[in-house]
């Protein structure tokens, strides 16, 4: 009898664990599929967020470069005024001094001459000679 109590015994363990393994295999493997499910869907979700933060990056940059190239664009045609501005400021101070220099030169030509011209009288006068010459 004990030797039938205990083939039984081993008849229900076996026949019982083969049963829970099968369970066991069968949680197994809706705990992969579950397992695999989620990292599928982060995986999908970190891909989406890479993207997301790819193009904001993109977007960024592109507008971080026209806005520099406005800003050149901008910063060039002032420049561009100022060297104009400048240029004509030149131009009008190098006339008036031209006029302010051909006006002095003048004025000291006519001085000039009127000093010759008195030299030249006070020596004829001196000398004994014919003042009108000192005319020409």
């Amino acid at each position: 009898m004990k030797t039938k109590a205990m083939a039984l015994a081993l008849l229900l363990s076996v026949v019982g664990c083969s049963e829970s393994n099968e369970d066991a295999k069968t949680d197994m493997k809706k705990e992969m599929e579950k397992a695999g499910e989620a990292t599928a869907e982060t995986y999908e979700g970190a891909k989406e967020k890479t993207a997301d933060a790819w193009d904001d990056t993109k977007n960024a940059t592109s507008d971080a470069y026209e806005d520099g190239k406005e800003m050149t664009s901008d910063a060039y045609e002032d420049g561009k005024e100022m060297a104009s501005d400048a240029y004509e400021d030149g131009k009008d101070m190098a006339s008036d001094a031209y006029d302010k220099t051909a006006e002095k030169t003048g004025e000291w030509k006519d001085a000039a001459a009127k000093k010759a011209h008195e030299a030249c009288v006070a020596m004829k006068e001196k000398m004994g000679g014919d003042v009108s010459e000192c005319d020409d």
